[in-house]
């Protein structure tokens, strides 16, 4: 289908390829993992966003593109929170769990390639301390039913056999698990972080120029990773053969 262009609420402007109906789109609004709700930022008087209104819903792949400085890494901060907005409000469905790919390497050099892995389930873990607390409380009815979600919000991203997801994440992108990063070129510090982004299973998956450093071979596994990925994925890249194999909608800021 051709291209769609709409003007949002100030500066943003989208770039959707359209593959749903329009009723189905307005159905899909309530199932939203992140809703930006006239949302400003600005960095030293200079606006990012103005009034930007922006929702992903699981299963999109969303490409964010912009020349450099535009904001789109500052879009991604919003997400996870690390930044807030100036203005407006950034929602997130409740229990929505998210993890970013940064465009950075790792800096940790003196940890090993198991231990930075596992890092990236080190949120579920602490739910996996609180299911243990919560169950030896005196629960009610409620209660029950809330340590029940809580099971299987663990069990979905992973918290259960923490050594078994490492293991074979490392396995699948032969990744050398006892050795140091600072051993490591950028290219497998890169899959390194690759799989520590990947490891928990996230609701919503940030990359942020994921194909930086990486070999032809590892690419095309983040493509058919991605392409099967029953949750959402966010992605910043200049690579424009990557984003027209993967995105099924383009965010312009």
């Amino acid at each position: 289908p051709a291209p769609l262009w709409s003007r949002g609420l100030g500066d943003v402007y989208k770039r959707q390829h359209q593959t749903t109906s329009w009723s189905s789109a307005l159905t899909s609004i309530s199932m939203h993992l992140v809703y930006f709700d006239a949302v400003s930022l600005a960095f030293g008087g200079q606006p990012l966003l103005r009034e930007a209104d922006f929702t992903i819903e699981s299963g999109e792949r969303v490409c964010l593109i912009g020349r450099n400085g535009a904001g789109k890494t500052s879009l991604l901060k919003l997400i996870t929170g690390e930044l807030e907005p100036d203005h407006g409000e950034v929602r997130r469905a409740a229990n929505v769990f998210a993890s970013q790919l940064e465009q950075t390497l790792p800096l940790e050099e003196d940890c090993t390639v198991t231990s930075f892995v596992q890092g990236g389930l080190s949120s579920i873990q602490s739910l996996c301390e609180e299911y243990e607390r919560r169950s030896e409380l005196d629960l009610d009815a409620s209660g029950l039913r809330e340590l029940e979600k809580l099971h299987a919000h663990i069990d979905t991203h992973g918290g259960w056999n923490v050594r078994q997801r490492v293991d074979a994440l490392c396995t699948e992108l032969e990744l050398p698990q006892d050795q140091r990063l600072g051993d490591l070129s950028g290219g497998w510090r890169r899959r390194v972080a690759l799989a520590r982004a990947l490891v928990s299973n996230p609701d919503l998956l940030l990359l942020d120029e994921p194909t930086n450093h990486l070999d032809l071979g590892t690419i095309e596994w983040l493509e058919t990773r991605a392409r099967n990925y029953p949750g959402a994925v966010l992605f910043i890249t200049h690579d424009r053969a990557f984003l027209h194999r993967l995105a099924t909608r383009i965010v312009e800021i």
